[in-house]
């Protein structure tokens, strides 16, 4: 008995109207719409900050692979082409097909979007660990480790270096730094902090 009036309630049930289906379905698509600037900018975000990690595990290998090897060994940053060079004992010399080669765009962040220097208005002076920005020379900018892990000058002391990057569209939010202590070829990673417009580690 009670399975008969179940099923008949079942059967004055009727689904949504074609009215109805396409009101739910403009509400989704404007929810979409409204969402999605948010996910390509998270996007953005989330692959501009794994490029802080992804150059300094190349600068850490390059160090490692001098210190292993017992040769000179170097990490080049190639602006035009937005990637991370690392030439030098058995990498071959620059421009051998030996070379480590790593792109810095891609994954949703395009070469353009990747600024070496500091934003405008951002703080100028060294970074806490006295490392200041390193020159682009000829379109590029290089640190060699030498075998003991230090960066030497050329007078052979000690020397600081350090790599500063923006997005061009989200300057100062995204502004970080990668630091390498001559002494001992440290490396460390820095971030800008707006409020107090200083890079912190």
């Amino acid at each position: 008995m009670k399975t008969l009036v179940i099923n008949k309630k079942m059967k004055g049930q009727k689904g949504f109207s074609l009215p109805e289906l396409v009101v739910v379905l403009l509400i989704l698509a404007i929810l979409v719409v409204l969402a999605l600037p948010q996910v390509i900018s998270s996007r953005r975000a989330f692959r501009f900050s794994g490029m802080q990690r992804q150059i300094a595990a190349a600068l850490n290998e390059a160090r490692q692979e001098a210190m292993a090897q017992r040769k000179a060994v170097t990490f080049l940053y190639d602006d035009a082409d937005k990637k991370i060079i690392i030439h030098g004992g058995k990498f071959g010399a620059f421009g051998d097909a030996k070379n480590r080669t790593a792109e810095l765009s891609g994954s949703g962040l395009e070469a353009g979007n990747i600024i070496y220097g500091r934003p405008g208005g951002a703080a100028t002076s060294p970074l806490a660990d006295t490392a200041n920005l390193t020159p682009i020379a000829s379109g590029t900018a290089a640190i060699t480790f030498y075998p003991d892990g230090s960066v030497l000058d050329a007078a052979n002391n000690p020397q600081n270096n350090a790599l500063f990057f923006y997005n061009n569209i989200y300057q100062r939010d995204m502004a970080f730094a990668i630091s390498v202590l001559g002494a001992g070829g440290r490396v460390k990673i820095w971030r800008y902090n707006k409020a107090i417009n200083l890079y912190v580690e």
